[in-house]
């Protein structure tokens, strides 16, 4: 059954059917995301409108770098070309002033499409998040209305309302708000990498050393993570249920006293998520500091590298292409950080959506 204290044959929270308790299996990332993808299948046009967005701005922003490494390059040679008044430099000034401008006004064009193509994206996305909201609301309240008389015995009004409405956001933001997120820094991340090897495959073999620890720890703290915020989600609920509760028999419980009594109850369940949300954090902080000392050795172990390199002067590694790298680099960094974030919202989505999954399961 889902998590809860209570005991499972006699307590509240529990899902409950008129031939006994039920069971909720896990939800992993992938089934979670796949459920997520289905919930969107009804706004193909805007989903897929929404797709090709992504899909062009994410190929223009791994191709910026590219463009600002030879404007740095166009720059330095024509520093070096414009900086002598003899009449054969002048032809060669001019070339390079060309040159020059040619790359920036390809840069400007992409730029501006980017910023449109990013306005359409959000516009989409946020479009089918909406409806889906409204969807999965809809869908879970006519679940919920057509269960056994046991189910609601065995559940709290305080818990349903808290699975219709905070579960219910939690689980759908992911699927609305970090989709595009996810499919576009996918996309930068693998392209990063490619566009790094094609830059130079020697700094790559020493800057791509620090990959595999960074994978390892984001695995394990993201498996304790998704555990311990279904836990959390929980406490919650419990609190508020205990609160519905506590207001709906007001009287009885100023005809009784037992105020100090009601609040105690709310405090202990918050304070237990509290608690586990405090533990939650600092191992996602160890996590993140772990990961962030691993990057800063390799920004500098590329530079240190790709500056012995280019310094040599043998044309197998220029500025402009150390500058292009170290671009690709932060973007990979950046791609990276953003699909672990994503990947720490769908732990905790699929938290709420095994929650709310327990509410839909019919008789």
């Amino acid at each position: 059954a889902c998590f809860n204290k209570k005991d499972k044959a006699t307590g509240e929270g529990v899902l409950r059917g008129d031939k006994g308790i039920k069971s909720a299996g896990t939800l992993t990332h992938s089934q979670y995301l796949a459920r997520g993808l289905k919930l969107a299948a009804p706004h193909l046009p805007l989903f897929c409108v929404a797709l090709l967005c992504v899909t062009v701005t994410s190929v223009l922003r791994l191709f910026l770098p590219n463009f600002q490494g030879q404007i740095m390059d166009h720059v330095i040679n024509g520093t070096i070309a414009c900086g002598s008044d003899a009449p054969q430099h002048h032809q060669r000034c001019d070339r390079a002033r060309k040159s020059f401008m040619d790359v920036v006004l390809i840069y400007l064009f992409c730029s501006i499409a980017l910023g449109f193509l990013g306005g359409v994206r959000s516009l989409c996305f946020n479009l089918i998040g909406r409806r889906i909201t409204v969807s999965v609301r809809n869908t879970l309240f006519r679940s919920v209305v057509v269960q056994d008389v046991a189910f609601f015995d065995g559940m709290r009004t305080g818990d349903l309302t808290q699975r219709m409405t905070g579960d219910v956001r939690a689980m759908v933001s992911p699927v609305t708000t970090t989709l595009s997120t996810l499919i576009s820094n996918t996309m930068l991340l693998l392209g990063g990498v490619v566009m790094c090897f094609i830059t130079s495959w020697q700094l790559s073999m020493v800057a791509y050393t620090t990959v595999l620890p960074i994978m390892h720890v984001t695995e394990a703290y993201a498996k304790w993570s998704g555990k311990i915020n279904r836990q959390i989600f929980q406490h919650y609920a419990d609190a508020s249920a205990q609160t519905t509760e506590a207001l709906t028999n007001i009287r009885t419980v100023r005809a009784v006293s037992s105020e100090d009594y009601e609040s105690d109850k709310v405090s202990g369940f918050l304070a237990l998520a509290l608690r586990k949300g405090i533990q939650d954090a600092f191992l996602g902080a160890f996590s993140s500091a772990f990961n962030n000392y691993l990057d800063l050795g390799a920004g500098v172990l590329i530079l240190w590298y790709g500056g012995s390199i280019a310094m040599n002067g043998d044309g197998s590694i220029t500025v402009g292409s150390l500058i292009k790298y170290q671009l690709y680099w932060n973007m990979i960094n950046l791609s990276y950080k953003s699909l672990n974030n994503v990947l720490n919202q769908f732990t905790r989505a699929a938290g709420a959506a095994r929650r709310s999954a327990c509410s839909r399961s019919s008789t």
